[in-house]
């Protein structure tokens, strides 16, 4: 309680920092209505790329292209995806809690569990009136079109044509091989289907690979309308890109050979380092140690080695590619005359893929060696199914704990990059919370685009902040559920539930972004308030909570401390 004495301090201290805020709220109010045409705006979202997997971030994956746009624009620090693709996906596109729209769960995942048949927030289906932003931008003349990804249904009323895109070759599932095979991810679904427009592509180009075809089509898109066509675009190019399964061009198969064979330690080491020398990670955090079911590098035998950083010279080489297929659309905006005009926003869907993908999921470990080549020399190659593995994950997260489909910072912390020359302030960082869902109100401010009359979005708009120097707040909290793993963020304080304590335990981020010591009973007021936030987030979004954890391919070690 403040004493009576101090409480003029108190306010004075107040109004200062209100006054602070006021003017540069001003400020960027002032440079955001300056502007009297409608950005350009394309959207690029990368599939289960791990916070540390960009050279900005501190990888050694060259990344020079996507690295520039942080140059030119502002490095989020903590933007937060979902945990997993489709959720995530759904919160991007329509500014929402996934369960809002139906996406509480990949909807492959709900259906196998009882307890979720009939409940609205698991179903797949995005209930009406709720739309996806890219109408707004469409009906306010703006030009759409996406390339990529989709992962939000099919059919008339949930393709992306009817989500506001004018244009789009889209694959409808959450994943698939990269080249013309079109093999599917599993023995169910052993084909994937792509669109193009709403008609089925019976065959892909024979040269077909996923990351050169989706950036050629969103070109395609751009030279159609540069015929006398003088709207604004709005792009959203959707890679599958790092996704499994880990497949290059035959030029890039050996183009990391040797760079991995030092092994998960060696390589997550030099990865934290430079990026507590890029102000990333505090220099005292300690690191979430790697499980113990994984065992040292070292215990590995010879060829247990080479197949794994196999794995791993093979993922940096889809970023790597990816890269340099964002260089190739980059260039054709700026020889188009474009690029000044357009607002770039880079992310990822969630963190890097740990799961027991090859003999955890479906039946896989029956399936694929009946159906693909997974000998050593066809890794990587249109033939051949292999996935990332927990060891690398953990490089990819850096120091961050946990990956994909968990709600540790490492399944959820990604990296996000805004560029907008002239307008984003420029070669900074930007440590305010944000979600996924912020993006699309973000975007309608830039854009001047009203929001859809008819619901609120959950997203906050963090245009003002990418506009001033400050790192002005977003967001006062956020909740987040999947695959039955709970956490809220407020300020710098996070809430994670522990399955194998079955309690609630509090984190200092700020300090420990891995997330390796609980605060202890000094927090009981802030502990019971942020989980009065999750309780009353999960009555208003329809979230079931569940007594166990439910995620996909887990190996024996996690199954077991459950």
């Amino acid at each position: 309680m403040i004493r009576t004495s101090s409480a003029p301090v108190v306010f004075k201290v107040l109004t200062v920092l209100l006054s602070v805020l006021l003017v540069a709220c001003s400020e960027s109010n002032q440079k955001l209505s300056a502007s009297t045409t409608r950005p350009n705006i394309l959207l690029i979202l990368a599939d289960d790329l791990g916070f540390s997997d960009l050279g900005v971030y501190g990888s050694e994956i060259p990344t020079p292209n996507i690295d520039s746009l942080a140059a030119s624009g502002t490095l989020l620090t903590n933007f937060y995806a979902n945990a997993t693709c489709a959720p995530s996906r759904s919160m991007l596109l329509s500014g929402m809690d996934s369960h809002a729209v139906g996406y509480g769960f990949n909807p492959s995942a709900a259906r196998r569990l009882p307890v979720l048949t009939g409940q609205p927030g698991y179903n797949g289906n995005w209930p009406a009136p709720i739309t996806s932003f890219v109408n707004q931008f469409s009906d306010s003349g703006y030009y759409t079109f996406m390339a990529g990804k989709w992962h939000q249904g099919r059919g008339p009323n949930a393709d992306p044509l009817a989500r506001g895109f004018q244009k789009a070759f889209y694959l409808m599932e959450g994943g698939a091989s990269h080249f013309s095979d079109a093999a599917g991810q599993t023995s169910a679904a052993p084909v994937a289907s792509y669109f193009n427009n709403d008609e089925p592509v019976t065959a892909l180009p024979s040269e077909f690979y996923s990351t050169r075809f989706y950036v050629s089509k969103v070109i395609d898109y751009l030279e159609q309308q540069r015929k006398g066509d003088d709207r604004p675009f709005f792009g959203y190019l959707a890679f599958t890109a790092p996704h499994w399964p880990l497949q290059v061009p035959d030029g890039w198969l050996d183009r990391f050979a040797g760079k991995y064979d030092e092994g998960w330690e060696v390589i997550r080491d030099r990865r934290i380092e430079a990026a507590k020398e890029k102000g990333l990670v505090p220099f005292n955090a300690e690191i979430p140690p790697f499980p113990r079911a994984l065992g040292n590098w070292s215990e590995l035998d010879p060829e247990q080695q080479t197949r794994e950083a196999r794995r791993m010279e093979l993922y940096a080489a889809m970023i790597a590619y990816m890269d340099q297929q964002v260089g190739r659309l980059i260039e054709y905006l700026k020889a188009s005359n474009q690029y000044d005009d357009t607002l770039i926003v880079f992310l990822s869907d969630n963190g890097p893929e740990g799961n027991n993908i090859e003999f955890g999921l479906s039946d896989n470990r029956d399936w694929l060696p009946t159906r693909f080549d997974q000998s050593l020399a066809n890794m990587g190659r249109s033939n051949s199914y292999v996935t990332f593995s927990r060891g690398w994950a953990h490089v990819s997260a850096g120091a961050l704990n946990q990956y994909k489909s968990f709600l540790g910072e490492g399944g959820v912390r990604v990296p996000a990059i805004f560029s907008y020359p002239g307008q984003i302030v420029d070669s900074r960082q930007l440590e305010s919370l944000i979600s996924i869902m912020d993006v699309a109100p973000t975007l309608m401010d830039f854009g001047k685009v009203t929001a859809n009359p008819q619901f609120i979005m959950h997203g906050q708009s963090a245009a003002r902040q990418l506009l001033s120097e400050e790192n002005l707040p977003v967001r006062p909290h956020l909740a987040m559920e999947t695959y039955g793993n709970r956490a809220v963020w407020r300020d710098k304080l996070k809430l994670l539930w522990d399955w194998q304590d079955r309690d609630w335990h509090l984190y200092n981020l700020a300090a420990d972004p891995g997330e390796t010591a609980k605060l202890g009973d000094k927090f009981a007021d802030e502990k019971a308030e942020m989980i009065e936030i999750f309780a009353e987030f999960a009555a208003a979004n329809g979230v079931v909570v569940l007594q166990d954890e439910v995620g996909y391919a887990r190996y024996a070690d996690q199954i077991n401390s459950y």
